[in-house]
């Protein structure tokens, strides 16, 4: 039999898809137009595989300032770069320089050309190239990291808004915010309460869904917690000189209060049918606890709150199997694929062919490019049309089904599933 891969990749390479998850400048103006490419692709993933492979932090962050020619900064970064060169962060890398600036590989002998291509990009039309015409991105879901929120271009994106200041607040600053967007002036527990229901009121109106980050900071299993011990909690931060320099004030809230507010958010977005966005899965970064991230620890939320849908993101990697598991077992839980494809590209094809043949189809999303720099988004969108192509056509060869239904599912998880979740047209 003629091998499917490419009549099944010929017809995903160029379908419009939806991207489940970004961290791009809201608008293309607020985009960082000052710096070299090592300012730019170093913001983002490649410095903690740098980092891992040896270079002290310290040599990293000089990569990211201007105070280095761009040769300088290569002479630096080159013995670590060779050994990253062929993790999925240094592919991706490789795959945006070679389709967008026309340079076969980042080395020495290409690096300055490289840095002068990507200055010349640094012009209004980037993301228009970038995201519309390569990428064929019909919108991007937003996670912007913005001091204060503003709405990003509609043109590409459609805002998620975090719900980690509410259940995790770090200090002042954090409540004064919530003061702003409900008008509510918190003075006591019931305040704070009904200034978040408002908060979440105001974000169904306009945004996709939340976003929960915070097996960052800590486990993912949120028991219940009685009101008392939250209400306790909440006071011992809330003292009554909370009100003396406040946006400086620092908060430790216990996790009495922080389970009880994670029970109390979700059935606040429970009343209006919204959709969160949970990190799942390795944290970004150079250390942390990969254990609080297991999806598997959020099964009593999921019990607990049927009229949540849950987007649960990044495959859960390292624990696919037991996101496979949750998205089989559960009707308001879906498996996506954000950032997988880079993470670890063999666990993305092996995540999904195990799903596709233990959960629903409908269940998986196939792309989140869950990117800083927009370069990078169009390298994996690349990569996970090549994946999900490769993994259909293992089917069909397998006999699970034929070349148009891999067409079909191909095209369900790549655009259909998240619009239908999202409530795109």
């Amino acid at each position: 039999m003629k091998n499917p891969y490419g009549e099944i990749y010929g017809y995903l390479k160029d379908i419009e898809i939806i991207d489940t998850h970004e961290h791009l400048p809201p608008w293309e103006k607020k985009r960082n137009t000052d710096g070299d490419v090592f300012s730019e692709f170093l913001q983002h993933y490649m410095n903690r595989d740098l980092i891992s492979a040896g270079m002290p932090p310290e040599t990293c962050g000089k990569l990211l300032t201007s105070g280095l020619t761009i040769r300088e900064k290569w002479e630096l970064a080159s013995p670590y770069w060779e050994y990253c060169r062929y993790t999925g962060y240094g592919r991706s890398l490789e795959i945006a320089v070679r389709d967008i600036y026309g340079i076969s590989q980042i080395d020495g002998s290409t690096i300055e050309a490289l840095n002068d291509a990507f200055r010349q990009s640094m012009n209004e039309g980037h993301y228009e190239k970038v995201l519309h015409e390569m990428s064929h991105i019909k919108v991007s879901i937003l996670d912007a990291l913005e001091p204060e929120f503003s709405p990003p271009d509609p043109a590409f994106f459609r805002p998620v808004r975090r719900i980690n200041r509410f259940v995790f607040p770090l200090g002042g600053a954090d409540l004064m915010d919530l003061e702003r967007e409900s008008g509510v002036t918190i003075s006591t527990f019931d305040d704070y309460l009904e200034a978040c229901d408002i908060a979440v009121a105001h974000y169904a109106e306009y945004c996709a869904g939340l976003k929960c980050s915070l097996a960052y900071d800590r486990s993912l299993y949120f028991p219940r917690a009685a009101r008392c011990d939250a209400e306790r909690a909440f006071n011992e931060f809330f003292r009554s000189n909370y009100y003396i320099e406040r946006e400086e004030r620092i908060f430790c809230p216990g996790e009495a209060f922080q389970n009880y507010m994670m029970h109390h958010v979700l059935n606040a977005a429970q009343k209006h049918h919204m959709v969160i966005q949970m990190h799942t899965g390795m944290q970004e970064g150079s250390g942390n606890i990969v254990s609080n991230s297991n999806p598997a620890l959020l099964s009593n939320l999921f019990l607990e709150y049927p009229g949540v849908r849950f987007d649960i993101f990044h495959i859960g990697y390292p624990y696919y199997h037991e996101l496979g598991a949750l998205a089989k077992m559960f009707p308001n839980v879906y498996a996506d694929m954000s950032w997988a494809h880079i993470l670890c590209p063999a666990a993305a094809r092996s995540a999904l062919s195990e799903w596709l043949e233990s959960v629903p189809y409908n269940k998986i999303f196939g792309f989140g490019g869950d990117y800083c720099l927009v370069d990078g988004v169009y390298a994996h969108q690349y990569m996970a049309r090549i994946h999900i192509s490769r993994v259909l056509a293992d089917k069909v060869e397998e006999g699970l089904f034929d070349t148009d239904k891999a067409k079909e599912i191909g095209r369900a998880i790549l655009y259909d599933n998240p619009a239908n979740l999202f409530g795109i047209k």
